[in-house]
């Protein structure tokens, strides 16, 4: 199980951003994601109110297939949440492993489709993503050895504040992709 911090903001000047990653960090890849999102019959993860506390996805990179189940602990009533457990595992055969969630009644709800930029930042890990049909983005995860989620948390908050980007608490983006292009679908 890793615990995962982080801090996730929409930006409308990507190479700005990313140049400015490029001072104080090291590109550790580039790569194109494929991020299918499934539900159980019994229970909508993405349909949670105020946001899921809970998800299950597929993702496909160009050298795994990685299937992951998170789930957020310490859940408030404004959606903001302590921190999230990960448990994750290689699939060697995703397409029999897809028959497997089938069979089993799990339904893709979603797909995320995004070019993500992997930085290694010290204790941080910075991902710049192209989310398509959805925009730009930049995700700062602690990643380093932290006393506590709320000293990852400042560490987090202070490097977006070094990259000019202020305000964080408000624009702070505290949905997932999944539920924001879910959103967007149901909005046109």
């Amino acid at each position: 199980m890793n615990i995962e911090v982080e801090i996730k903001i929409a930006i409308d000047n990507f190479e700005e951003i990313k140049a400015k990653v490029s001072t104080v960090g090291k590109l550790i890849k580039s790569i194109h994601q494929i991020d299918d999102y499934y539900n159980p019959i019994h229970k909508d993860f993405l349909g949670q109110k105020p946001q899921p506390t809970e998800w299950l996805r597929l993702r496909t990179n160009p050298d795994k297939v990685i299937f992951e189940y998170d789930k957020a602990i310490n859940m408030q009533a404004d959606g903001n949440y302590e921190y999230a457990e990960e448990y994750e595992t290689e699939i060697s055969n995703k397409e029999e492993f897809t028959k497997i969630l089938a069979f089993l009644d799990f339904k893709k709800a979603i797909t995320v489709d995004k070019q993500r930029e992997y930085w290694d930042c010290g204790d941080l890990e910075i991902a710049l993503d192209r989310i398509k049909d959805l925009g730009d983005f930049i995700e700062v995860e602690a990643k380093g050895d932290f006393k506590n989620t709320d000293e990852a948390r400042k560490a987090c908050i202070k490097f977006l504040d070094n990259l000019g980007i202020k305000n964080i608490d408000q624009v702070e983006i505290k949905k997932g992709y999944p539920v924001m292009l879910l959103e967007k679908i149901k909005s046109s």
